[in-house]
């Protein structure tokens, strides 16, 4: 067998057994946690006071979300008060 086809077949499976390993793992992972009504006023405060950006890494770091889950919470929390 040709010394590059091996080289790319042996990448290959390793790319594909660490996708099939991150998705094992980010299934097992916690699911977020809900805002209770303290942290939902903190973040109110501080879209408030601070803005957007620190709204998102307070919501994310009360319930364990990804940064778009948490950008777009923050975003529904700030249209709701309108």
């Amino acid at each position: 067998m040709n010394p590059v086809l091996a080289a790319v077949l042996v990448i290959g499976a390793a790319g594909l057994l660490m996708l099939i390993v991150a998705h094992w793992l980010e299934q097992r992972a916690a699911p977020p946690r809900e805002l209770d009504e303290r942290a939902r006023a903190e973040v109110r405060a501080a879209l408030d006071h601070d803005g957007l950006v620190t709204s998102v890494r307070i919501y994310r770091e009360r319930t364990g979300s990804g940064l778009l889950d948490a950008y777009e919470a923050v975003r529904r929390i700030a249209r709701d008060r309108r």
